[in-house]
Formats: structure tokens, sequence, C-alpha cells
């Protein structure tokens, strides 16, 4: 009796081992499963952002890349791509278009002065009979031997002065640019000339000098070439406070 009751025991504890035995290789198994069906879940999540990160590289280039043939059906000029990468997880492409090249327009007026186009500002130009436009520089040059020559005289006389310095310039019988007329030495006209440095020309002058150039004065004859505190010659054109004006 004790026999038999030893016997279904071990029976039973054996069935028990089996059932347990079962239990953790199935168990064993489905996490084996579990394990291979991650990292396919894994890849499947990395591949699109590994995917777009090199579309959006291949964009940025394609964008700004030309080859020979397309530069020169197009006219449209290469530009250096600088690609960054930023050191977070994160990527992205900084373009950066570099262009060294600065044009500056200018033209050439017909008095010889050059003239920006482009620019935001531009040489003055000016509507006379003579058709003469002074650089800065040479209207300060004109104050000074003006102030010199009729310091003191009226509006009407300063002006006369400029038009016997523009008189010249247009004539053929004299030089053609300002400094030239005004330092010229035989006939010496403007005897001023050595003594500029010590002049100390105001608003007034300048303002003579402008009203000549933009064509609101008429005071003088085109062949009036002199003046002085007297007639130089016997051709008088006008008498203007203390000058003689003579052609």
């Amino acid at each position: 009796m004790r026999k038999k009751i030893l016997d279904a025991a071990l029976l039973f504890a054996f069935a028990l081992c089996l059932i347990v035995t079962s239990n953790i290789q199935e168990e064993a198994a489905y996490v084996a499963e579990l394990e291979n069906e991650a990292v396919p879940l894994q890849d499947q999540e990395a591949e699109p952002e590994e995917m777009q990160f090199s579309a959006g590289v291949a964009a940025a280039i394609s964008a700004n890349s030309f080859t020979t043939e397309s530069d020169e059906k197009t006219g449209v000029e290469k530009k250096d791509v600088v690609l960054v990468t930023t050191s977070n997880d994160s990527e992205s492409n900084l373009e950066e278009e570099t262009d060294g090249s600065v044009e500056t327009n200018t033209e050439v007026s017909e008095s010889g002065q050059v003239e920006e186009v482009s620019g935001t500002s531009q040489a003055p130009t000016y509507n006379n009979r003579w058709n003469i436009s002074l650089t800065d520089e040479e209207i300060d040059l004109l104050a000074k031997i003006v102030w010199l020559e009729a310091n003191g005289e009226p509006v009407e006389g300063q002006e006369a002065v400029v038009e016997v310095v523009l008189n010249r310039m247009a004539s053929d019988l004299y030089p053609d640019t300002l400094y030239d007329v005004l330092s010229q030495n035989n006939p010496v006209q403007f005897v001023s000339w050595k003594r500029r440095d010590k002049a100390h020309p105001t608003e007034t002058e300048y303002q003579s000098i402008y009203n000549v150039l933009n064509g609101n004065t008429d005071l003088l004859r085109n062949d009036t070439m002199n003046f002085s505190t007297y007639p130089l010659t016997s051709n008088l054109d006008v008498k203007i406070c203390c000058h003689y004006f003579c052609y």
C-alpha cells in the first residue's frame, strides 16, 4: 500500500516538473519572439529620419549646384555653399552664399566729370549757356578768387567775375580748364592767384558761383574776357561798381 502511494507521488512530481518545464520553455520562446520583433521596429523608426536628412542634404546641394552646361545656358552664376553641422542630436544645413564682387557703374559727362549712376550720390550738373560743370574742388578754388577779386562788391559784380572765367574756359583763345585759366601768366588777368591761400570766401561768393552755373545770370557778352578797376580796352561791356568789364 505504501509503495503505491510512493509511486503515485513520484508520478505526480514528475508530471508537475514536465508542466513547469513546458511553461518555462513557452515563456522563453515568447520573450525571444518579442525581442526579434522589437529590432525591426527600431529600424523602421530610424530609417525615415535618416532618409529625411539625406533627402534634405541632397535638396540643398542640388538647389545651388549647376553643371557647366546649365551655367552657360541659363547665365546663372554659381554660389559657394557651405554645409554646417550642429553639435546636438538634430542636424541642419546652413547655406552661405559668397560673392566678393562689388560693381560700381560710372559715366563720364560731356564736361569730363565722372558721375555715379547707381550710387547714392551723383555729381551735380548745371544748366548754363557755356555747358560747363565744375567739381566741388573747382568751386572752392573759384570762390577764393572771387573773394579776392570782388570782396565787398555787390552780388552782380561777383557774378560778372565768374562769367569772365567761364567765357575764357569756353573760348578757343584761352585754356579749357578752370585751373589753367586762373593761373595763366601771359597775359595775367587774375593777379590774386598767388594769394589764393589767404582767401576766406563766404556764402555770398558761393551763391554767386551757383547762380552763374545754374544759368540764372546774363550780365556779360560771351566775348567779354577782361575786368579791372580801369578799362583795359576801348570796348566796354559794362561797369559794375568799381570794375570795368571789357571785350
